[in-house]
């Protein structure tokens, strides 16, 4: 339970009294006066810090650095306003330490190791580096990264070990260690740490190259030309992330933000050199210690096309290196924003734990720099042996079968937690990105995913298909004053384009929605779109072959009629997305209670012959009181999926486009609920030794 809910007590009573006042709650952009102080009682961050003087460094670089562009105020004031903070407070030493370090370092900015000597933007920059706007314990966090950025939007990364005495020690982005944790005051916590933390502001290869343990992977990075397009960080570096938008026409939810950055970032997927040196990792059977062998290796799955000329994306090297760039920032574990996968995140009533649960493997599949590839990530559900891992290209499922005894080697590849890398001092985080070492070398064999890894009914939420949302901070947020609703300007998702200026499309954040019977979304959040809309969105590239396509959505009065388009052909007739009669009849949905199995089967059947499925049962709705009846998206009569239908998809050039467009007469404020996307290989479906489940 993090600070928020600890002082709920104290932070209504803080509301009440501000609302009977007038005030309206602003960000730290804006100026602190007087009428935001509230009177307290008990010990500030503020107070805790003045009144230690192991904290005197600190508190001299608080006071010289600025809230933001347009405040006057300093960060110490900041820490003695209402409000929830973590606040990981450095020791004098450790400050001393700190500015030493800097000052040796040309590119650092710093050129003394005295506190007093300090800029304001170099004092600014190290204390944002130490606040988070919302106080967590450690024990909110149990390991991976603290569920939101600190204000210089960084990660903070909590690791954990036993040393020789049984004792627990905890650290912070695998160097700073906690000595005193969990210092509660009245307007969040303190971890006293005794290394200031540094967040490398250096670019993706440029981090790689600083450990010689991943030197023949970080030569390839460079001789293929893969370091210089992974160096792309900013998409419009005039874009304004302050602008607002009115908000949802249909809906009373107030202004929706803009997302306050575009950037690209990345993941970078690396093996270190004594793996590559491992004959026993390889089918070649002998050690690969050069860009040359390494060739050697890639050409066995990757065509032996224009050898030597590492730069062109024909060569297998270059395609090798390209697999292992995912096109957004993800971390090993995170209870919110960017994580590989969605776990231990809560949002007001949502919890994924509930919403999916331990019993099924946890899948997402992203996009590589590697033209027309996919990986898929997962977390393996409870009681198997890589439960407690994340793997790439997990494929140990009954009845899975190697289509190329070679890729034995190099699927269920598991990704390493930093603290875990034998590297002293390892930083993982960058600029721009993430560096992750993997414990197999990694392969992309299409054969091998065509008809093994990806020959599943593989299911994303929607807004996983667009980067731009991990990447800029918008997906797995956490509610605030101002980002209930995030508003997706157009041209803004490379991979969705808006079609009518009256088309709005809006980003929700998990809720559980308790209040409305508990349903809640896959993954939680979703798309919803306004107006008279008409849009499209690439879906992922595929192994080439024959597949069946579904959306899921939740039925609704205010939702509309829809026409369905693939690259722009119509795909049938209009779907009517309203929950009334004449819809639901439509649909053939069925309460399956006190109905044998073979009934089931047959209502499953016959509703499908009609273009419709019942919602997924492994995706469970956030209730207060749960039963076997009513637990999951099955058994909500308004979580539906649709057929679209089924097609042939390709490496066709642009990618595979669905297009949704408002069909309904005289209507001009709609609403379009887009949840989730499955794409489902027709051999699954076809397969009648293993029939697809419900799940």
């Amino acid at each position: 339970m993090n600070k928020i809910l600890v002082t709920s007590l104290k932070n209504l009573t803080i509301a009440a009294l501000l609302l009977f006042c007038g005030n309206v709650f602003v960000s730290c952009e804006d100026e602190i006066t007087d009428e935001r102080r509230f009177t307290f009682t008990g010990e500030l961050i503020s107070d805790h810090l003045r009144n230690n003087e192991e904290f005197s460094h600190f508190c001299k670089i608080l006071q010289k650095a600025s809230i933001g562009k347009k405040a006057s105020g300093n960060m110490l004031t900041t820490l003695s306003t209402y409000g929830s903070y973590t606040c990981f407070a450095p020791t004098n030493e450790a400050i001393e330490e700190f500015l030493y370090e800097q000052s040796q370092d040309p590119k650092s900015g710093i050129t003394s190791d005295d506190v007093n000597d300090l800029t304001p933007e170099a004092a600014t920059e190290i204390a944002k580096n130490h606040i988070i706007e919302m106080g967590y314990r450690t024990i909110d966090v149990n390991g991976g990264n603290f569920p939101q950025y600190t204000m210089n939007r960084r990660p903070v990364e909590l690791s954990t070990e036993t040393n020789s005495q049984g004792q627990v020690i905890m650290r912070l982005n695998n160097k700073s260690e906690i000595i005193r944790k969990d210092v509660e005051v009245e307007n969040g916590y303190i971890q006293v740490i005794d290394h200031a933390l540094n967040p490398s502001n250096n670019l993706l290869p440029d981090q790689l190259a600083l450990y010689k343990e991943f030197s023949l992977f970080s030569d390839a990075l460079k001789a293929t030309g893969w370091d210089e397009e992974i160096r792309i960080t900013d998409i419009d570096p005039n874009y304004d992330g302050t602008q607002v938008h009115p908000g949802l026409l249909s809906k009373a939810e107030g202004e929706a933000p803009y997302p306050e950055e575009w950037q690209k970032r990345y993941t970078l997927l690396v093996e270190p050199n004594d793996l590559f040196a491992d004959p026993s990792k390889n089918h070649l059977g002998e050690p690969i210690e050069t860009l040359e062998k390494l060739e050697e290796l890639a050409q066995k799955f990757y065509g032996t096309e224009v050898p030597g000329e590492y730069k062109n994306k024909k060569n297998a090297l270059n395609k090798f290196i390209a697999y292992h760039i995912i096109d957004r920032r993800l971390y090993y574990k995170a209870k919110g924003l960017g994580g590989f996968i969605m776990e231990g995140y809560e949002n007001g009533d949502f919890k994924s734990e509930v919403n999916l649960p331990a019993s099924h493997d946890r899948s997402d599949y992203f996009e590589t720099m590697l033209q027309h590839s996919l990986m898929k990530v997962t977390r393996p559900k409870s009681g198997t042996e890589l439960e407690f891992d994340i793997v790439i290209n997990y494929a140990q499922e009954e009845g899975t079968e190697l289509k190329n005894p070679d890729m034995d080697y190099y699927l269920n590849a598991v990704v390493q937690p930093a603290n875990k890398v034998k590297i002293e001092d390892f930083v993982s985080d960058t600029k721009n990105g993430t560096i992750h070492t993997i414990d197999k070398i990694l392969i992309y064999d299409e054969d091998e995913m065509r008809g093994n890894v990806l020959n599943e009914r593989m299911r994303w939420d929607i807004t996983s298909f667009f980067p731009e949302l991990t990447n800029n901070g918008v997906r797995w947020a956490f509610e605030d004053s101002k980002h209930k609703i995030t508003y997706i300007p157009q041209n803004y998702c490379e991979r969705l384009k808006v079609l009518s200026a009256t088309t709005n499309i809006f980003y929700l954040l998990p809720t559980a929605r308790v209040s409305l019977g508990g349903y809640s979304n896959y993954q939680g959040d979703e798309f919803l779109i306004d107006g008279q809309y008409d849009f499209q969105y690439r879906i992922p590239y595929v192994p080439v072959g024959n597949y069946e396509l579904r959306f899921g959505y939740s039925q609704s009065d205010k939702r509309g009629v829809i026409q369905i388009y693939l690259d722009g052909e119509i795909c049938g007739i209009p779907v009517d997305l309203r929950n009334s009669a004449e819809a639901q009849a439509k649909i053939g949905w069925f309460d399956e209670t006190d109905m044998t199995q073979n009934e089931i089967l047959e209502k499953d059947k016959a509703m499908k012959n009609k273009g419709f499925m019942k919602g997924p049962a492994s995706c469970h709705l956030n209730l207060q009181e749960p039963t076997a009846s009513n637990g999951n998206m099955r058994h909500s009569k308004q979580c539906i999926r649709k057929i679209i239908g089924t097609f042939p998809l390709g490496k066709k050039e642009g990618g595979h486009w669905i297009r949704i467009k408002s069909v309904t007469e005289n209507s001009t404020d709609e609403q379009f609920n887009q949840d989730y996307f499955e794409i489902v290989p027709t051999t699954v479906l076809s397969n009648p030794s293993k029939p697809e489940d419900q799940y």
